[in-house]
């Protein structure tokens, strides 16, 4: 399985200290070279940038895909990409995405979508962070995420451990 990443989730896991999250629950990430120069940028999120100052061996950085879907033409050339990418190797791909107007083309799409309360829900799962501590976190690094989308993670979080 390929999983693709946008810069939003690599600067978000960043920014609470648990990019080390990523290799644990998928191996290897991959991300565009679009992606890459956005998030070598100077007005990119700090930790971001450390992450593609040297980029570790989990994260891969390939080709943009070309030409662009026209579907995502209304999408930033970083969400482009990855969409574009994503579906390139569907069904066996994972799109890790958070901006809503990326989502929502992505799920119109069809595309496997996860972001990063997602991750952050599959590693509460398998024990390697806690859930609630990790939202917190990142709220105060200015992430928004909806009450009802908490609570619905919370609510799979119990499913899958019975707690």
């Amino acid at each position: 399985m390929i999983v693709v990443s946008d810069s939003s989730v690599l600067s978000g896991s960043a920014a609470i200290g648990e990019l080390n999250l990523l290799p644990k629950l998928f191996g290897k990430i991959t991300v565009t070279e679009t992606i890459c120069r956005e998030a070598g940028h100077r007005n990119a999120p700090e930790g971001l940038r450390e992450l593609f100052s040297s980029i570790p061996s989990w994260l891969e950085v390939v080709p943009d895909p070309s030409p662009y879907l026209e579907e995502t033409v209304t999408l930033d050339s970083g969400e482009a990409s990855a969409i574009t990418l994503v579906w390139q190797n569907r069904p066996a791909s994972l799109l890790i995405l958070d901006e809503k107007r990326g989502r929502k083309v992505a799920s119109a799409l069809g595309l496997k979508i996860t972001g990063t309360a997602g991750l952050l829900m599959e590693a509460a799962a398998t024990d390697l962070i806690d859930f609630d501590d990790a939202l917190q976190r990142l709220s105060q690094v200015g992430f928004r995420l909806g009450s009802h989308v908490s609570a619905t993670l919370r609510q799979n979080l119990a499913k899958r451990t019975g707690r």
